[in-house]
């Protein structure tokens, strides 16, 4: 079977998902901000734990004579306990932290500086627009200069060994990340988290910031396409996204997305019922379509040209669902630029 008829054979069995809690109160703006701090906060939890291991793991290396390979060859087994370790700190920071949150913070105008020098961000040779302004001095006289987001292009790919250059060989194709790298990436975004999460506790949540970061964040669903091919699925792969399959991040920002419309559905519902289901019903539509596509993939290898597709059929959903939004802003009397 076609993915293209999988997909559509698996539409035609979408359920109606999310009972109708009556008892419940409806969601507001400050029920957002409630959420994105929670969340935040288990994100500054894990950074915590990142700086401990990181310098744990600096311990090693430093008494074996400041050399990886060294340490990696004294007690193989601890060393690869420690990156496990931070490989799990930098996914419940970012995999399942950062991504759950990023309609939000990056929607936000108020916040969304933190998207580009924490996961979006660029290195300054694919600028000049959108480069993470990160600066690390790795305490040996050297620095990583404007290289990209924390996430994207330094943690992860030291961590999963994306990346020659935060990375040591050890012997038999494996790599170790470097500890100045983990060290110096650790303590950094561990402060910068920290100053997001103050930052969201003092921010001002309102129903006009709820709808303009989804007419901004929405639409960049079909975006994650292209990452996903090249991170899996490309013949030159591009050392990023491997801590998780790239769908995961699609369904936490769809997943912000939700949490954000929920928060002003009752608003919308009071003027318009059907258009505030609609919107509803889009965004379970997407989701559910998510769900096929990850079940797809646990299949087996996806082509390119499958990867295409579907990030034509994820435009197309949002292409329908954000003028959808859009007069639901209207509804509710705000004005908001697409």
């Amino acid at each position: 079977m076609k993915f293209s008829s999988f997909l559509r054979a698996g539409m035609l069995t979408l359920a109606i998902c999310g009972a109708v809690q009556a008892q419940d109160a409806p969601a507001t703006a400050a029920s957002v901000k409630k959420y994105l701090v929670e969340r935040l906060e288990r994100m500054h939890n894990a950074s915590e734990e990142f700086v401990k291991n990181s310098d744990a793991y600096a311990a090693v290396v430093a008494a074996n004579g400041n050399s990886v390979e060294a340490a990696y060859k004294a007690d193989p087994k601890k060393m690869d306990a420690l990156v496990g370790k931070m490989q799990e700190n930098y996914k419940a920071m970012d995999s399942f932290g950062y991504e759950t949150v990023e309609g939000i913070v990056a929607g936000v105008e108020s916040m969304a500086d933190y998207d580009v020098y924490l996961d979006a961000g660029v290195p300054a040779s694919e600028g000049p627009d959108g480069v993470a302004p990160v600066v690390l001095d790795l305490g040996n006289g050297k620095k990583i200069d404007k290289q990209g987001s924390l996430f994207t292009y330094i943690i992860e790919p030291a961590l999963w060994g994306g990346d020659k250059r935060w990375v040591v060989p050890v012997g038999d194709n494996k790599t170790m990340p470097k500890p100045e790298v983990l060290v110096a990436a650790a303590k950094d975004v561990n402060k910068k988290i920290g100053e997001l999460v103050a930052d969201a506790k003092a921010w001002n949540a309102s129903v006009n910031d709820c709808f303009g970061a989804m007419v901004v964040m929405t639409p960049t669903l079909s975006d994650y396409f292209e990452d996903w091919k090249e991170s899996r699925y490309s013949s030159s792969k591009s050392g990023r996204f491997q801590a998780v399959s790239r769908i995961s991040d699609m369904r936490g920002i769809m997943s912000s997305c939700e949490v954000m419309y929920d928060a002003v559905k009752s608003g919308v519902a009071a003027k318009d019922k059907a258009l505030a289901k609609s919107v509803v019903s889009g965004f379970d539509e997407i989701q559910h379509f998510l769900d096929l596509i990850e079940k797809r993939e646990k299949q087996g290898e996806i082509s390119a040209a499958e990867i295409d597709e579907l990030a034509t059929q994820a435009k197309e959903k949002t292409d329908k669902l954000v003028p959808q939004i859009e007069q639901s802003a209207a509804v509710s009397g705000v004005k908001v630029q697409s």
